[in-house]
């Protein structure tokens, strides 16, 4: 369980959508027409060990008429580890005055807590799910602002968050009161439209479920307080003969459940009084960190941190927290993460966890700046960074010092504006033709590197150009390759496949840092050390005066490893041996625990097209949630018991990379029905998916790779929609791999403004 919610179990559909005047609608047509694949703004209660990280997705409408609210929708979707909606384990609707509110505390003014039940007309599953909670909130007049907060424990079904669409003014927030997420006075700003509904009117209060404690229609104040006493009787007995008009429930409809008949008889009066002397209130651990813990206790009667509604002590978790510096504080395992320390176990105080102490070590004052022999705790009152227990200036960085001595010069003028973008002598693969420098093993380059306009480049209109650097390496032997270096300006550094045009790996870094990246190569290739400015940081012309760098390489004789022939593999060996045997050397890999991919086999249940070949003029295609590009293929299958795809698994930040995780990746699926010639409505999904590597490798880089989907569907399916499940840029992203029924555009995109038809075919093979 988690704090605050006392609802718990998998999902309920809930029989009809509510009716009412729509006072915010974000979410629109019920098929998802309206909403934006783009982004998931995080909301969620975690369980109390990532408590500090509790957090509220905000949007705002106009309510300048004051009127309640008689119900909620919002469009419920996660990442990183969610399995689905069965995984959440109830909803926390709010209403704010001001986000600043929310940055104190989670829980608004008008609050309800609630079990999680679905939009059964809701039918745009790919973007996530719409949950619905009725009840009624007495609302101020005027700007309100709005959150629904799933509880979900992120180690089970890892986070959740508040889908986004078309609709709105692109003006969200989001608040985290507990700070994990270090946000400026624990609130953001956010430039997106949040998918929730907020239904208006008066609402009939008898139209929404009794509490769960029924019996508990009173209080001494007047308000149900948790226990069934005398004051739930006199307040039964004081509204007897009652009925609502609704407007309101009278105070001893409590009979029948779930929803009373907003009338007060004799059947209320015997259900209070069959319930006297129940104590109704929430209990749950009281947490005292690692001085223990107590069950079963109420949240007024825990002094230290009560964990929640029906939690257990379980949930508590307590420790030591040691730092660089020596010192030790006691607390969670989030607040420990948050602080910066290593956390030393549950249970264990600062006096077992015997934190290591510091030794003197180098202290970096600037990029340039460096002292030696310093604790942290100096090196602190210096302003600077303590660089870890017996270091030196010597042999550590302190970041980016300028070109070294013995240096080679790129030979090359800083590129300004021109009206000729084929002039630049190593731009590489960017100019035509493609013209390189070169770097040797052990060589250092100190170049120059800027961006600049391409006057008339654009169609005739200028536009801004990045200079590139590439510089050759001779990879005939193969081999373990490292790239480092830095500059005075935002850097992109890596090595890239020419054959490929793709990156073997590169390195980010801003000015005056550092990277540094190792690869393994096989022997031959054509091969390139790639130096970017990264457009990320702006512009740079050559007027900033900003704009040197430096790059080395180098090399050492890659290690024995796993090589593939074909599907064996035939023993560890270094990259020159393994291409001699015309296999395929896998870096840090070893025969003894590696297997080898298994050969590609065409799809055999005459339901299928397979993926274009590695000689073929093929195109793949992303298809992922992070992306904002989701793909579909047309089939026609009178049922899908299951269906098998491949494609490529990269990353993307600048260029594209080969994926170490594509067994890893979460995976969804679609089947639809057709709209007009498009994907229409879902007609079922699911995530997961089982992962099989195959032999064919594409470009001589991009390893293709396949899913199998146990789909289940026994009703007729005309299109098939796959996509990985990423947070954005830089994660594995699903490439789908185009058909041998290429150019038949029978395949769809929906690049987020809704589907439309693909030039290409995808493959997929069905077993119905």
């Amino acid at each position: 369980m988690f704090k605050t919610f006392a609802f718990a179990g998998a999902a309920t559909v809930a029989a009809s959508a509510t009716a009412g005047t729509p006072l915010m609608d974000q979410i629109g047509a019920n098929n998802g027409a309206d909403m934006d694949s783009s982004n998931i703004l995080a909301s969620q209660y975690f369980e109390a060990a990532y408590s500090v990280y509790d957090i509220a997705a905000i949007d705002d409408f106009d309510n300048g008429s004051g009127s309640a609210a008689s119900a909620v929708s919002a469009c419920i979707s996660g990442w990183n580890g969610y399995a689905g909606i069965d995984g959440v384990n109830g909803l926390q609707v709010n209403f704010y005055m001001a986000v600043e509110d929310a940055a104190a505390s989670l829980v608004g003014y008008a609050s309800v807590d609630a079990a999680v039940t679905l939009d059964p007309d809701w039918t745009g599953q790919a973007f996530g799910d719409v949950v619905t909670v009725e009840a009624v909130w007495s609302l101020a007049a005027g700007t309100q602002y709005v959150s629904v907060i799933p509880g979900n424990e992120f180690a089970v079904n890892g986070q959740t968050g508040i889908a986004v669409s078309f609709i709105g003014d692109l003006n969200c927030w989001q608040a985290n009161p507990g700070g994990g997420f270090g946000m400026p006075d624990n609130w953001q700003t956010g430039t997106n439209n949040l998918a929730y509904r907020v239904m208006g009117g008066t609402g009939d209060p008898c139209a929404v479920p009794l509490p769960p404690c029924p019996a508990d229609v009173s209080g001494p104040a007047g308000e149900p307080d948790g226990i069934v006493d005398v004051n739930d009787v006199l307040a039964t007995i004081g509204t007897f003969g009652e009925i609502g008009d609704g407007t309101y429930r009278p105070t001893g409809d409590c009979w029948p459940e779930p929803a009373g008949d907003c009338a007060v008889t004799v059947d209320d009066l015997l259900t209070v009084i069959g319930a006297f002397g129940e104590d109704c209130r929430p209990r749950g651990a009281c947490c005292f960190g690692i001085s223990g813990c107590d069950d079963d206790v109420l949240e007024e009667d825990c002094a230290a941190d009560w964990l929640g509604a029906d939690s257990d002590c379980s949930e508590c978790h307590a420790g030591a927290c040691c730092y660089i510096d020596g010192s030790c504080t006691e607390g969670t395992p989030a607040e420990c993460t948050v602080a910066g320390g290593t956390y030393a176990g549950d249970g264990v105080d600062c006096a077992a966890a015997n934190c290591p102490q510091p030794s003197p070590g180098a202290c970096c004052i600037t990029n340039t700046d460096c002292l030696d022999g310093l604790l942290p705790t100096d090196c602190s009152d210096f302003g600077g960074t303590y660089m870890g227990s017996g270091t030196d200036c010597a042999t550590t960085s302190c970041g980016w010092e300028g070109c070294p001595g013995g240096s080679t010069s790129e030979g090359v003028p800083c590129q300004e504006d021109t009206t000729d973008p084929n002039a630049d002598p190593n731009g590489g693969m960017n100019v035509d033709p493609p013209a390189f420098g070169a770097i040797a093993n052990g060589e250092t380059i100190c170049g120059l590197m800027s961006t600049y306009t391409c006057i008339g480049c654009d169609g005739g209109a200028d536009a801004t150009y990045r200079d590139t650097d590439w510089y050759l390496f001779d990879n005939s032997a193969g081999g373990e390759w490292t790239i480092s270096g830095g500059g005075e300006m935002d850097l992109v550094m890596g090595i890239v496949d020419n054959d490929a045009l793709a990156f073997v790996d590169y390195f980010v870094v801003a000015p005056y840092e550092e990277g540094t990246t190792t690869v393994t190569l096989p022997a031959g290739g054509n091969y390139s050390v790639w130096v970017g400015f990264n457009f990320d940081g702006g512009t740079n012309p050559c007027s900033t005066g900003l704009n040197e760098y430096s790059v080395t390489l180098t090399g050492a004789a890659a290690p024995a490893a796993a090589c593939c022939v074909l599907t064996e593999c035939v023993g560890d060996l270094d990259p020159t041996d393994c291409a001699s045997l015309g296999g395929t050397y896998v870096s840090g890999e070893s025969c003894a625990t590696y297997a080898c991919p298994a050969a590609f086999e065409p799809c055999n249940t005459g339901n299928g097209e397979d993926p274009l070949g590695i000689d073929d003029s093929w195109t793949a295609g992303t298809s992922d949630t992070g992306s904002g590009y989701l793909r579909a293929m047309g089939v026609t299958a009178p049922s899908v018991s299951q269906c098998t795809v491949y494609g490529l698994a990269l990353a993307y930040s600048g260029g594209w990379s080969e994926c170490g995780a594509a067994a890893d990746m979460g995976m969804q699926w679609s089947l639809m029905s057709d709209g007009g010639g498009l994907p229409g409505a879902d007609l079922a999904t699911g995530a997961g998916g089982t992962y099989a590597g195959t032999d064919l490798v594409y470009a001589g880089a991009y390893a293709l790779h396949g899913w199998t989907f146990d789909m289940g569907y026994a009703g007729s399916v005309d299109w098939v929609s796959v996509a990985s499940t990423s947070s954005g840029q830089g994660e594995c992203w699903f490439l789908w791999m185009s058909s041998t029924a290429s150019g038949a555009g029978a395949s769809a995109i929906d690049d987020g403004t809704g589907w439309i038809a693909e030039v290409f075919s995808l493959n997929y093979c069905i077993t119905e």
